[in-house]
């Protein structure tokens, strides 16, 4: 099946370029995720836009294919889940405590779990949840070693306290208690284990005040695939699910695992300059022999980084050729060498998609800029329409066909 979402922009943009989301490569991940973990619970984390693959779409397919939790980052993703519909537990952990209150309380009306790592936290959410009439339902979270969100070990007694007796008053109730590894990356680091140790026993403290969480939770994808001692009762699968390595050491494909992700443009021109020619701007590129160079109408505000001049990452007739020049706005050129024979205007660019099909991976492209896959997936400009493809997959929210604004 095939079907192009909705999208408002000109006609013209849908030959621009597309993103093609392959629907049945992220359940076939989920499936063989779930296989490697005993965790009674999976998470299918599918903030930001589903990892630029398109929140919804994701989301569906992640629960038909095993998943039983969704996660977000933001508020607005999670109430967005379910205006769609879909009713099985969110969790999602970051938001001001001193944010609106209508936000707050929409996603609590939504039934939307949130986490929760601070005093001043709690005190927003239980008295948002006395105006709405129902528990704040939270995973208390711990900062075992990132900085960055959940208290401190040195906090956590005064953040427990406070939510149990905010369990008393009938204002909160704890569903869970989470952590984020800072080596999460790095599997083998001891400070993984040390950071667990430290969560097992936060969690026995908050049982010691009297707090009875159904769920404990630590694990991303490199703990999914690499340490499967720290699964507990739920896996939090990112990266992973979209056919990306989510540490250094770890190749998808090793653990049955594919790209869901194609970017691909046309050809929308083909010249053939002289030697000495200097290609855009700045002229930090120039010819040093007749060349052909195509034109490809992507650019930096479509997510292509600056960083892939000079690279060989654009597969086009069944061959790598590289970027050309500064990358810009909205198109970028390629050197299509001094023999162009079998290339011609209207051909497919494919800019990174599955290894095994000879393109570029999104993990090539991060390698290139000096980061990862993430970042560049992360990228991917909203104005570039997703066209999803998958055998078994149905959605009855979109036509087969593009709509009539689409053309």
């Amino acid at each position: 099946m095939r079907r192009i979402a909705p999208f408002e922009t000109a006609p013209e943009a849908a030959l621009s370029g597309q993103v093609n989301v392959d629907l049945s490569a992220i359940s076939d991940n989920i499936k063989a995720l779930r296989k490697r973990t005993d965790a009674p619970h999976f998470m299918a984390v599918v903030k930001g836009n589903g990892y630029g693959r398109g929140l919804i779409d994701v989301a569906r397919t992640a629960l038909e294919a095993g998943a039983d939790w969704l996660g977000t980052a933001q508020l607005s993703e999670a109430v967005a889940l379910r205006r769609a519909g879909i009713t099985v537990p969110v969790l999602s952990w970051l938001y001001l405590a001193s944010q609106t209150s209508a936000t707050i309380r929409e996603a609590l009306e939504h039934d939307v779990d949130v986490s929760l790592g601070s005093v001043r936290q709690l005190e927003v959410l239980a008295g948002i949840a006395r105006h709405v009439g129902r528990p704040a339902v939270v995973h208390l979270e711990l900062d075992s070693g990132l900085s960055r969100g959940g208290a401190r070990k040195e906090d956590w007694a005064g953040l427990v306290a406070k939510a149990r007796a905010a369990e008393k008053d009938g204002t909160l109730k704890v569903r869970g208690i989470w952590t984020h590894l800072a080596w999460a990356d790095v599997p083998a680091h001891p400070g993984n284990a040390a950071a667990v140790a430290e969560f097992e026993d936060a969690v026995r403290e908050a049982h010691a005040a009297g707090l009875e969480p159904q769920l404990r939770h630590v694990s991303s994808s490199a703990n999914i695939l690499d340490r499967p001692e720290f699964h507990f009762d739920m896996v939090r699968a990112g990266l992973a699910i979209y056919g990306l390595a989510p540490a250094d050491h770890l190749n998808p494909a090793d653990f049955g695992l594919r790209p869901a992700l194609t970017v691909t443009a046309p050809l929308v021109m083909v010249k053939k300059v002289p030697a000495g020619t200097g290609v855009s701007y700045e002229h930090q590129a120039i010819t040093h022999e007749p060349r052909y160079l195509g034109l490809i109408p992507l650019g930096y505000a479509d997510g292509i980084p600056k960083g892939i001049s000079g690279r060989s990452l654009v597969q086009i007739a069944g061959r790598k050729v590289p970027v050309i020049g500064k990358v810009c706005m909205d198109q970028f050129m390629v050197d299509l060498g001094p023999d162009a024979a079998g290339i011609d205007v209207g051909d497919i660019a494919v800019l990174f998609g599955d290894p095994a099909s000879g393109a570029a991976s999104a993990d090539d492209w991060g390698a290139a800029i000096g980061s990862h896959g993430d970042e560049i997936i992360s990228r991917i400009a909203p104005r570039l329409p997703r066209v999803y493809q998958s055998s078994a997959y149905e959605c009855p929210d979109y036509q087969e066909e593009a709509p009539s604004h689409v053309h």
